[in-house]
C-alpha cells in the first residue's frame, strides 16, 4: 500500500511537458470562439458577399411559395441547400444564418424534426462528411449555332414550338436565347437561356454578371445543362410553368409583346433594368412571321 500511495504521489505531481506538436493538436482541438455574421461576411471578397446576396434574396422569394403552398418542411439552410447544393457548405450556412436574422421563420421545419439515428446518419452521409466524392457528371456539349443568321434559321422552330405551349410571343423566346447565349457565342452546358441550376443536379459553372443594388457585379454562379441547344429552351419553358412569379408574363397574351415584356421584366427573370429593352431591340431585327417560311 505504501508504495502504491508513493507511486500515485509520485506521478501526480511530475509536470506535463507540451511539445510544440502536442500544443498544436491542443490548441486546434479546443473550443473556437464563434466568429459573428459580420465576422464571417467581413471575411469574404466583394464579389462573394454580391453572390451571397443574390442566394439569399432567391431563397427569400422561394420560401413565401413554399409556405404558401403548405410545405413548412425546409428551413432556410434545407431551401439554401436545395437550391444552390454545389455552392461551399460554409456559404450556404452563412446565407442561411444572414436570413434567419433577417426574417425569422415563425414555424419549426418538419425535416428538423429527425429521430437521432437519422441525424447521425445524415451527417455522417453528408457532402463535407465523404472522403471520395464522386465525380460529377461532365455535361454534354452539342455543336451551338453562332452567328445572328445561323442562329435565327437553328432556334426559331423550337421558339416557336415552346411559345405556343406558353402561350407568348415567339420573338420574345428566341430574343432571350440570342441575348442569354450572345447569339450562340457564350454558351457552357448548351444552355442558351441562362436559367439557373436552383439545385438542379446537372448543371456548369461559369462567371456571370448581375446588376446588384445599381451596381454591375462579376459573380460566379451555376446553372442548368442540357443534352442540346433545343432542350435548354424546352427546359425554359418547362421552368417558367413551374415558377408561379412568371404567371402574369404567360398571361399577357401573345399579340401584346410590349405587355409580355414589361411582365418579364417585373418578374425578376433578370437583375438588369434594362432587359426588356435589349430583348425588344433584339426582336426588331427578327424576321417577320411570313419571312420564315
Amino acid at each position: 500500500m505504501d508504495y502504491e500511495t508513493k507511486g500515485l504521489m509520485a506521478s501526480s505531481t511530475q509536470p506535463t511537458k507540451r511539445t510544440p506538436v502536442l500544443a498544436e493538436f491542443l490548441n486546434s482541438l479546443a473550443p473556437q470562439q464563434p466568429l459573428t455574421l459580420e465576422q464571417r461576411l467581413a471575411a469574404l471578397t466583394d464579389s462573394d458577399r454580391a453572390f451571397l446576396m443574390t442566394m439569399a434574396k432567391m431563397v427569400q422569394l422561394s420560401m413565401p411559395l413554399r409556405i404558401g403552398s403548405g410545405d413548412q418542411s425546409q428551413g432556410y439552410y434545407d431551401l439554401v441547400t436545395a437550391m444552390y447544393g454545389r455552392t461551399n457548405p460554409s456559404k450556404r450556412r452563412l446565407v442561411a444564418a444572414i436570413l434567419d436574422e433577417a426574417d425569422p421563420l415563425d414555424f419549426e421545419p418538419t425535416s428538423n424534426k429527425k429521430p437521432r439515428e437519422d441525424v447521425i446518419s445524415s451527417f455522417y452521409n453528408s457532402p463535407e462528411m465523404q472522403v471520395s466524392p464522386k465525380p460529377e457528371p461532365t455535361p454534354l456539349q452539342s455543336t451551338v449555332a453562332v452567328g445572328k443568321d445561323a442562329f435565327i434559321a437553328a432556334y426559331t422552330p423550337v421558339a416557336k414550338e415552346v411559345a405556343e405551349d406558353l402561350g407568348v410571343s415567339y420573338k420574345i423566346v428566341l430574343a432571350q436565347a440570342a441575348l442569354e447565349s450572345g447569339w450562340g457565342k457564350s454558351v457552357k452546358g448548351n444552355g442558351l437561356m441562362g436559367v439557373k441550376s436552383h439545385g438542379d443536379d446537372r448543371s456548369v459553372d461559369f462567371t456571370t454578371h448581375e446588376i446588384i443594388n445599381g451596381k454591375r457585379v462579376k459573380i460566379t454562379d451555376s446553372f442548368r445543362a442540357y443534352d442540346t441547344p433545343e432542350d435548354s429552351i424546352r427546359g425554359y419553358g418547362k421552368f417558367l410553368k413551374a415558377n408561379s412569379r412568371y404567371r402574369h408574363f404567360l398571361r399577357a397574351g401573345a399579340e401584346n409583346e410590349d405587355a409580355q415584356l414589361s411582365a418579364l421584366q417585373s418578374s425578376g427573370y433578370a437583375t438588369d433594368p434594362m432587359y426588356s429593352q435589349k430583348l425588344k431591340n433584339i426582336m426588331k431585327g427578327l424576321p417577320d412571321e411570313e419571312g420564315q417560311g
